[in-house]
């Protein structure tokens, strides 16, 4: 089953699968939702001298693409930092694939990293906006530039990430995906990014990824 390894949460009445892969599903509006993919940045930092794979761009693709061929979405939406840097080589590794699925309309809230023009991210096939509003949601990439909206904020940027303590008195720390009262949170889809650890207050949801699967922890935050 396609959502077997995912959680099935409801927000607002709507039906949101938060999966395994650090992206999210929306049942009723056949869309997957990701953020902070980040392509390019294998290139970008190999550019400034520093030794990265170049499997971390070819990986996150893969991902991407699996997705697609598993869920069928009729949209896919960015949620910011689509790509790292300027344009590389790595790009084209997204115009390929993007042109496999001519038919699906994919759509980029603009984050702090998407520096290239607006006009060369559309020629990508890629509709370009500041915030994208479908009731009852409204997504961006930085929850923080905008707090007057009436709709539930979903963002990205961040990174988010939670602390556990074992047994042990071990702290692991997990991407995670974290819902509000008024605004949530998804993880970085990207392999080679940072994290920033979240600190929820009680009564919110968190949803932490961990062996491929995502798991509700919302009442065992380990406290500071």
């Amino acid at each position: 089953m396609k959502f077997k390894k995912a959680q099935k949460f409801t927000l607002k009445n709507q039906t949101l699968y938060l999966l395994p892969q650090k992206a999210v599903f929306w049942d009723e509006q056949r869309m997957l939702i990701v953020s902070d993919v980040h392509l390019g940045k294998s290139g970008h930092f190999s550019k400034h001298g520093i030794a990265v794979p170049k499997t971390v761009n070819q990986s996150n693709i893969g991902r991407l693409d699996k997705l697609v061929q598993s869920l069928n979405p009729q949209q896919i939406l960015f949620l910011g930092d689509l790509f790292h840097s300027q344009h590389n080589d790595e790009f084209g590794h997204f115009i390929e694939w993007r042109n496999q699925y001519a038919s699906i309309e994919m759509i980029l809230t603009l984050g702090n990293h998407d520096i290239l023009k607006r006009f060369e991210l559309e020629r990508m096939g890629l509709n370009c906006v500041n915030r994208y509003s479908s009731r009852p949601f409204i997504f961006r990439h930085d929850e923080s530039n905008n707090k007057d909206s009436k709709f539930y904020s979903i963002s990205g940027h961040v990174h988010p990430t939670v602390k556990l303590r074992s047994k042990g008195r071990q702290n692991l720390y997990l991407p995670c995906f974290y819902f509000g009262k008024h605004d949530g949170l998804i993880p970085a889809f990207g392999t080679f990014t940072g994290n920033y650890r979240i600190k929820p207050a009680q009564n919110d949801s968190v949803y932490a990824v961990v062996e491929n699967k995502v798991i509700d922890i919302s009442s065992i935050i380990s406290p500071d």
